[in-house]
């Protein structure tokens, strides 16, 4: 029971953090407009920058980013078992991409997902990130990169990460994310600087 309660507790906090998605908040402060009526219909970081620009940009990565590492250093500070600490990570992109306050309409959830992988599974980060580079140099097109890296993430996830269990999570994150960039499929390279992979 206790360990049923400390979870659901680890869950909901990281949720509620993941919730506070910056690129609405910061951009409805600044100008008064939900950010998500505007260029890819996110509030991810890089369409908070079309709005602010690039440094206010940053900002809300950075903010988003910090909210992934949070929820995961967290867990551990509280000596959480493996499951808790990827139901962390996983909890803290949910709330990221859907946000209650916000009509389960938020970001789509990397920068947060890789605050958590940099502190929690920094392998599975490196693999993301490297596939996604190669990626780019093939095509223009962000979202289609950036599902070519989560799917590279997610078939070497059982041979990169130790647990089992923490990989269903890795997969499980990465799924995610792969579903909240899919219209990118069906964009041409040429609307590809329309994409937020924020």
């Amino acid at each position: 029971m206790e360990t049923a309660i400390s979870t659901f507790a680890i869950a909901v906090f990281s949720y509620a953090i993941g919730a506070a998605v910056a690129g609405y908040y910061l951009t409805y402060w600044r100008t008064g407009r939900d950010v998500r009526q505007t260029g890819s219909g996110t509030a991810g970081a890089r369409n908070a920058a079309r709005l602010l620009g690039t440094r206010h940009g940053a900002l809300v990565f950075g903010w988003d980013f910090a909210k992934g590492a949070i929820v995961a250093l967290a867990a551990i500070a509280v000596h959480a078992n493996e499951p808790q600490i990827g139901i962390a990570a996983t909890a803290v992109v949910v709330g990221h991409v859907w946000p209650a306050q916000l009509k389960f309409n938020g970001g789509k959830g990397v920068a947060p997902a890789a605050g958590a992988f940099i502190v929690w599974q920094p392998s599975i980060l490196a693999v993301v990130a490297v596939a996604y580079l190669l990626a780019r140099l093939a095509n223009q097109n962000v979202e289609k990169s950036a599902l070519l890296a989560f799917g590279a993430g997610i078939l070497l996830s059982p041979v990169l990460v130790s647990s089992a269990r923490a990989a269903v999570f890795c997969v499980l994150i990465l799924a995610i994310l792969s579903w909240t960039h899919r219209f990118g499929l069906f964009q041409s390279d040429r609307r590809s600087g329309q994409g937020d992979a924020r």
